[in-house]
């Protein structure tokens, strides 16, 4: 009785620790969950769902703001200013005719205000029109109390600071600028992300296919090594061969582990650079070349120019050079502002005579700024600036040059890179026969173990050689398309999808 009991209880420990095991494999299976990517797939997550890609609509959505709070400056301006309500109580000096002297009173005043205020900006000339309606209570307690209402119904006039020097023009040459190289930098900078998944991408592929060798590798080792031994027994290979081939088996041992870790390093890299967990089993599919896709060098040249914000942002920078050259010209000889106004205003006791009898309110003032002696001070500003001019305009040139020569070179390397790759497809092609015919030459013991091992070795780097191939061609692809903004393949400008 008590040994069918322990057995019982052995059944059913065992019975828990297979429960335990199985859901703990299942909680494995289901945590590292397996997805098959191809290149295209890996682009679209690599420009919607990575990091990168969001830090760059970040930077993009700050410029997008700045241009809608300047197109926002140009509409009229409405403002209500309001000063609800001022309380004070001080010590005033007063003086006293009949006695002729002067003394001190304590005053206390309760005062309020509130008046809304409209402006427009004149872009032809650089001003700016404003209109006003005020209204103002003013109580005074002392000796005298004393209630006034001062109101002005409404005032409009025209300022400007500089008369021959106009802001707003320059603005709205260089604020749409500022924002096409934004929209272009944003494009720029998906293309970059695009470019470096790709290069992730084919990391992977190349640890998956060193992966898949070093597998097929163990189990060709075992194979050889186990006919090696037959061969060895009836004395057909010396000792030192077959202790060759023992090695060779070790050493793929070896090899496997090491590209087990490799590919696990290079799975968790594109996993967490697409925004997936880093536990995601990847399997890639390779893909091929785009067959008869061959670029104009002149037509990448001219995408360059109209996409490439490289070439927006010197424009701009030429066009804030100038503006500043241009204010240093007008300030080197005099300033000159203006403002006007006129309105209707009155103070009365009631609130309603502060509406009545009403008198004019005018105001102008011009002021006037002519340096006599400042030692050359706004004239060397002057010089400074159209300096500043001239390098902006060498340093568009300059971008114009290097750009339009990474382009020629890269659609040059792009063009070359098909008949790369279907070198090392024909390569490839050839080592895999060799290996077999000596495989089947050793088998037959017309072969030795040193012929065997190289004809591996040469079939293996023909191998990575292909993938490599495949990478350099979509990886000089993705750069020209960075370069230029340009989709070769749909033949479209890229235009970020602006969220």
């Amino acid at each position: 009785m008590k040994k069918d009991c322990i057995f019982a209880k052995k059944v059913w420990m065992g019975v828990v620790f297979l429960a335990l095991n199985c859901s703990f494999l299942m909680t494995s299976v289901w945590a590292q969950q397996k997805v098959t990517l191809d290149l295209d797939r890996t682009v679209r997550l690599a420009t919607d769902s990575s990091l990168a890609a969001q830090r760059y609509q970040s930077v993009y959505d700050a410029t997008r703001f700045q241009y809608l709070a300047w197109q926002a400056s140009r509409k009229p301006q409405f403002s209500l200013e309001s000063k609800p309500v001022a309380y004070e109580r001080y010590m005033t000096q007063r003086y006293l005719s009949a006695e002729d002297v002067d003394t001190y009173r304590q005053q206390r005043t309760l005062y309020s205000q509130a008046g809304i205020t409209a402006t427009q900006t004149m872009e032809p000339w650089g001003g700016q029109f404003y209109g006003s309606t005020q209204l103002g209570y003013l109580r005074t307690f002392g000796d005298q109390n004393q209630t006034q209402f001062m109101t002005v119904p409404i005032s409009f006039g025209y300022r400007q600071d500089l008369l021959f020097y106009n802001p707003l023009k320059w603005d709205r040459q260089i604020e749409p600028l500022k924002l096409l190289a934004a929209e272009k930098t944003l494009a720029y900078g998906i293309e970059t992300a695009s470019e470096e998944a790709v290069g992730k991408f084919f990391t992977l592929a190349l640890a998956q296919d060193q992966l898949r060798m070093a597998e097929e590798y163990l189990v060709s080792c075992d194979t050889i090594y186990a006919i090696a031994q037959r061969r060895y027994k009836i004395a057909s290979i010396s000792k030192a061969e077959l202790s060759i081939l023992e090695l060779e088996k070790t050493n793929a041992r070896t090899t496997l582990a090491n590209a087990r870790l490799q590919r696990q390093r290079a799975s968790q890299a594109l996993a967490a650079y697409l925004g997936m967990e880093r536990t995601t089993d990847i399997e890639l599919v390779i893909p091929t070349v785009v067959q008869s896709l061959r670029v104009d060098v002149a037509e990448a040249i001219q995408y360059a120019r109209e996409n490439n914000p490289q070439y927006i942002n010197s424009r701009e920078a030429v066009a804030e050079a100038q503006r500043n050259a241009d204010r240093a010209r007008v300030e080197k000889n005099l300033s000159l502002s203006i403002d006007a106004s006129v309105g209707l205003n009155q103070v009365s006791e009631h609130f309603s005579g502060a509406y009545r009898h009403l008198l004019s309110q005018d105001m102008a003032t011009v002021t006037l700024s002519i340096p006599l002696k400042d030692w050359s001070k706004r004239k060397n500003v002057y010089l400074a600036a159209r300096s500043q001019v001239e390098a902006a305009q060498r340093a568009q040139q300059e971008t114009a040059r290097d750009t339009e020569l990474d382009v020629a070179l890269s659609v040059a390397d792009f063009n070359e890179r098909q008949a790369l790759v279907e070198t090392a497809r024909q390569a490839l092609t050839i080592a895999e026969d060799a290996y077999a015919q000596t495989l089947q030459r050793f088998i037959k013991a017309q072969a030795d173990a040193y012929s065997l091992s190289v004809a591996q070795s040469h079939w293996q780097t023909a191998r990575q050689n292909q993938i490599a191939s495949l990478q350099n061609y979509w990886l000089s692809y993705y750069h020209l398309r960075r370069l230029t903004l340009y989709d070769y393949q749909r033949h479209q400008v890229i235009r970020p999808a602006i969220r």
